[in-house]
């Protein structure tokens, strides 16, 4: 987070009118940023788990792929949420629990409500799709995710959040790929997911975000 001195603001104060000064000093310390679709997890103790899940069958493609997501949903959440008393549940706990169980489970409740997950909040996601190339042209290389969010208070089991999400990466053309380039794209698009995913539930920078279906993190450079 940038630092603002005492001078800048001062001359901010000077320069401009008194609201639009102090709007331009807030700017200058905290970023633009903007709330979440969701704002559940920014005040009170609160323990969250999230827990990945997948309903697409292309075993090739999906590989670990929702777990790769959630993992990094995790450290999203835990590093932008503005919430000194929020606990996020570490990944390896959710994923023994699902290992346990095979992935075979009813609801995210389900998995939230567990002694060894114990969570307040639950965030769950399921893939519906997951592909990084076009089935016409497998010479493509173009990202797409179809994933459904949900979220739920665990003593309540009320649903604190719903959201499905289509990305498409690059979002205008694919691109022209071959083997070598395909880890690395797959990395980076799952960070992209991931992102819009935690995005939903703490403050980001919309301008960050946005950007992420134009550079996409260095994608289009490869």
């Amino acid at each position: 987070m940038r630092k603002t001195t005492p001078l800048l603001l001062l001359l901010a104060l000077t320069v401009v009118g008194c609201q639009s000064a102090l709007f331009t000093a807030f700017w200058l310390a905290n970023g633009p940023y903007v709330a979440p679709k969701y704002d559940t997890l920014s005040k009170g103790e609160i323990r969250v788990a999230v827990v990945p899940r997948s309903r697409f069958s292309n075993a090739f493609e999906l590989q670990n792929a929702p777990r790769e997501i959630a993992r990094q949903v995790n450290v999203l959440l835990d590093d932008n949420v503005r919430n000194k008393k929020l606990r996020v549940v570490e990944q390896s706990r959710v994923e023994a629990w699902l290992d346990n169980v095979n992935n075979d489970f009813d609801t995210f409740l389900e998995v939230g409500r567990d002694r060894s997950i114990n969570a307040d909040i639950v965030i769950g996601f399921d893939i519906i799709e997951f592909r990084i190339r076009d089935p016409q042209n497998p010479s493509l290389i173009q990202g797409r995710c179809l994933v459904q969010i949900q979220a739920f208070e665990t003593a309540t089991g009320k649903t604190v959040a719903s959201e499905t999400l289509t990305i498409v990466d690059p979002p205008n053309m694919p691109l022209h790929g071959n083997p070598r380039m395909e880890p690395q794209f797959r990395a980076q698009f799952i960070q992209v997911v991931a992102q819009q995913i935690a995005a939903l539930f703490h403050h980001y920078d919309p301008n960050r975000l946005r950007r992420m279906d134009v550079d996409n993190l260095e994608m289009h450079r490869l």
